[in-house]
């Protein structure tokens, strides 16, 4: 069963580097300097990678921050990381800076400052509320991102037509790229979440039955839950810097690979990060397979299809 499921899983992934608007001759692919070729290697292969990797650090995310928080609705979203993120890409693009440094785009340089500031925040909060512990904190996540919102709105009303559609874009979320530049970060954030989730496996296997029982077995409650906070934020932070936004992975993915599999948060952390990355793969695909004049933003996909999942799953649980 899993060889089929593997299978599958190489198959979708192989399949979808040949959809878009110019369509792909696979006879053409050895043939390095013919156009077919340059489009598949430099354009539809690493968005592939960006795809998937993208979603598999949103949705290993949801899963840990959940787990952390105690929390079914916990995301980098509801905690302010990624309204951080998108008014630090705002404020690049409204001040013009367009350019690039050290190979990386001033607006993702930006965005992900503005992400680091919003880990900041709440670490400082945290620190106030002598807890990370409480839901107040959760709280202050989402008072963070209604702030940050009101902020692009008014960045949003100073803009002209061009900078206004450069914001929205972003806001967005898309997997546009061109040769591997931007794979290169993803793969270090990735290797950062991973590395977070196994070192505090024992830990997180604990918390997700109680922080009661975890302190009374030895765990550093408070440490533990900085610690990885921090660590996920960093890496989610630079993904956004990168994508943009994209909603309801983070949300929805956990959701769904708790209902095939009864296992504690420590079991699933696999799964999460491979069904996280083909369910972005899929819904890029299908951003890129629609019949309209341009492509459709993958982010906007991912929130109609994960809306939609998740009413779902609260319906059917009832």
């Amino acid at each position: 069963m899993k060889i089929l499921a593997w299978l599958a899983i190489m198959i979708v992934l192989f399949a979808s580097a040949f959809v878009g608007k110019v369509p792909i001759q696979l006879s053409e692919l050895l043939e390095m300097s013919s156009i077919d070729s340059t489009i598949f290697y430099q354009l539809r292969v690493p968005r592939l990678i960006l795809a998937f990797l993208s979603g598999g650090i949103l949705a290993l995310s949801g899963l840990l921050f959940q787990t952390l928080f105690r929390n079914p609705l916990t995301t980098p979203f509801t905690l302010g990381i990624s309204g951080g993120a998108t008014l630090g890409a705002a404020i690049a693009i409204i001040f013009g800076y367009h350019s690039h440094f050290l190979g990386f785009s001033t607006i993702s340089l930006f965005a992900f400052i503005g992400a680091l500031l919003t880990v900041a925040l709440i670490y400082y909060f945290s620190k106030k509320l002598h807890s990370t512990t409480d839901h107040r904190l959760i709280l202050v996540g989402i008072a963070l991102s209604f702030f940050f919102s009101a902020l692009l709105l008014i960045l949003y009303y100073l803009s002209d037509f061009e900078e206004s559609y450069l914001i929205l874009r972003f806001t967005m979320g898309a997997l546009d790229t061109v040769g591997y530049s931007d794979t290169v970060p993803l793969l270090f954030g990735t290797f950062l979440i991973i590395t977070v989730a196994y070192f505090f496996k024992e830990e997180l296997k604990l918390l997700s039955i109680s922080y009661e029982f975890a302190y009374l077995r030895g765990v550093n409650v408070e440490r533990v839950m900085l610690s990885m906070f921090v660590i996920i934020s960093l890496s989610v932070g630079l993904l956004v810097s990168i994508t943009g936004p994209i909603g309801f992975v983070g949300l929805i993915i956990p959701h769904i690979i708790k209902l095939f599999y009864k296992h504690s948060a420590d079991k699933l952390f696999f799964s999460s990060f491979v069904a996280g990355g083909i369910f972005l793969v899929l819904c890029d695909t299908l951003s890129r397979a629609l019949p309209t004049v341009s492509e459709v933003p993958v982010g906007i996909i991912t929130s109609l299809i994960g809306g939609l999942i998740f009413i779902y799953i609260l319906v059917s649980k009832e």
